[in-house]
């Protein structure tokens, strides 16, 4: 079987395809195949956090840029994660509630202005890797691994028909080292061999403390040094506004807060709709805060922590709409009108008193 090229991305590990390709994935870590590029066009994440049972509930998306032939990608996880399909339409959802507010304002050209203006299946793994569950969703073939070594996992792998590099190795080592579970995911084949067209996966794991996997291979950074600017959005949900920080440490993080407020019980009850969650999950109210990241080439060093920050209110600059003023408001605009109509009056009331 044809290896299938790994690429990684962000902190969750990418394996791509398409020629070009442009879609929608869950997660990344990259790490290009052989002298094929793979970029991460933009990104989105959902982080539904439930501090009392310490689960999180993540989703997201990316697109890619790239001219591999294969896609897949693979994502590090303190737990083994239960995998659900998502909907799309939560990422508008959320993008509604977070848009800038639209504030009315006298057009400047109207009346009131002055005078001048105008997978195939997933082969079985060696003994030396634990395969905790494997099946398909969202049109992804799917294998949650645990191993003792990033060489055991790299075994795996190519057995399992994925092209590895040792900046992968080195990027696998981190979470091998620290027992996390690695889920490895392709787009599932069709018997014509096409892929089938894929949606966002939800995973649900447990975990000491939220998290975005924003760890990269080193790899990444000469790819995303080259390619267009990248975006990335998490939209944390939980009880409070949160910060993050660039691993556990309090290292500087280059997201920066874009919106944060408590959201209506009618958006809650939407997104979880979208996420497919149940309506009681917890936690009972939100509070939202989205986070913005341009930087390119990223400082993938660490992933990404959340912790409680101060509840003030943040949002977006509001969006200016120019409207015309129904009654003039410039004063230079009554002094014309009055220069015109006085002296008419005047003359009428002296001819009169004549």
């Amino acid at each position: 079987m044809k290896p299938l090229r790994l690429v990684a991305a962000c902190s969750l590990l990418i394996l791509v395809a398409a020629c070009p390709w442009r879609g929608e994935v869950t997660a990344c870590a990259p790490a290009p195949p052989h002298n094929v590029p793979v970029a991460i066009a933009s990104e989105s994440a959902i982080i539904v956090w439930d501090e009392k049972s310490k689960t999180q509930h993540f989703i997201r998306r990316a697109s890619f840029t790239t001219e591999a032939k294969d896609f897949g990608f693979l994502v590090p996880t303190p737990t083994k994660p239960t995998l659900a399909e998502a909907d799309d339409g939560a990422f508008e959802a959320m993008a509604k509630i977070t848009a800038p507010r639209v504030v009315e304002q006298k057009d400047p050209g109207s009346g009131g202005c002055s005078l001048g203006c105008g997978a195939a299946p997933m082969a079985s793994a060696p003994k030396s890797v634990d395969v905790l569950e494997e099946g398909s969703v969202s049109g992804f073939d799917y294998a949650s691994l645990r191993g003792n070594t990033a060489d055991e996992m790299s075994t795996w792998l190519k057995d399992n028909g994925y092209d590895y590099s040792p900046e992968l190795k080195e990027w696998l080592e981190h979470y091998v080292e620290a027992k996390w579970i690695v889920t490895a995911f392709k787009v599932a084949k069709t018997s014509d061999g096409k892929g089938v067209a894929t949606k966002a996966v939800r995973m649900t794991f447990e975990t000491p403390k939220p998290f975005f996997p924003y760890r990269e291979p080193s790899s990444q950074a000469a790819v995303s040094k080259d390619a267009p600017s990248r975006l990335l959005r998490v939209f944390f949900l939980s009880t409070g506004r949160v910060k993050g920080t660039l691993g556990e440490q309090g290292k500087a993080w280059p997201g920066q807060v874009a919106w944060a407020n408590k959201i209506e019980a009618a958006d809650r009850e939407k997104v979880l709709k979208l996420v497919k969650l149940p309506d009681a999950t917890p936690p009972e109210s939100w509070w939202l805060t989205e986070f913005e990241d341009s930087s390119s080439p990223r400082p993938g060093s660490d992933d990404a922590y959340f912790s409680p920050d101060t509840d003030a209110p943040a949002e977006r600059k509001p969006h200016v709409k120019y409207v015309s003023a129904p009654v003039p408001t410039d004063a230079t605009w009554y002094a014309l009108a009055a220069a015109m109509i006085v002296p008419g009056v005047m003359r009428r009331l002296s001819r009169r008193k004549g």
